[in-house]
């Protein structure tokens, strides 16, 4: 839940209900307009950064110790510092405890189903591994309307999921 928002944001309000995103999007870049990608010329995956983009400095410390930020969200703590691109406002009456999975394993999958690998309807479509992101590719596909989804695994329990 947004606590508070810095100057010039506007796609955000406190109160409002975000997922963070971990492969962010500054919507002005070539990628971030593109349908085929989201790996952002400004905001993509970047391990080594541990900074704010804004100002060049960590906004974390515990017990006085400098902590650096981790991919843009740093989602390990009870509350974040991010650039806006690194959040996706959602509805506020989806449940949180439910919805914070959603993020990354849902987003991948039913994102590289839907806008890169395009099934069309009566196509086959085969996933592996069905963990969050094999199972948002499989809702991916049926949605495309594929006839035939095959998962595989190496973890049999996650067949009947």
């Amino acid at each position: 839940i947004v606590e508070s928002v810095g100057l010039g944001v506007t796609d955000v309000k406190p109160g409002d209900h975000v997922l963070p995103v971990f492969t962010g999007e500054c919507r002005e870049c070539r990628h971030s307009k593109s349908e085929e990608s989201n790996m952002c010329d400004l905001l993509r995956i970047n391990t080594d950064r541990g900074f704010m983009l804004s100002d060049g400095k960590s906004w974390f410390s515990i017990k006085g110790q400098l902590l650096h930020h981790f991919l843009g969200t740093s989602t390990f703590s009870e509350y974040t510092v991010v650039h806006v691109g690194y959040v996706a406002k959602i509805n506020p009456a989806a449940p949180l405890d439910k919805v914070c999975i959603l993020s990354c394993g849902l987003s991948t999958g039913l994102g590289a189903t839907l806008n890169v690998a395009k099934p069309k309807k009566g196509h086959s479509v085969a996933i592996f591994g069905l963990g969050v992101v094999g199972l948002a590719a499989a809702e991916g596909a049926r949605i495309s309307g594929a006839s035939r989804i095959i998962g595989a695994d190496l973890n049999s329990r996650r067949f009947d999921v």
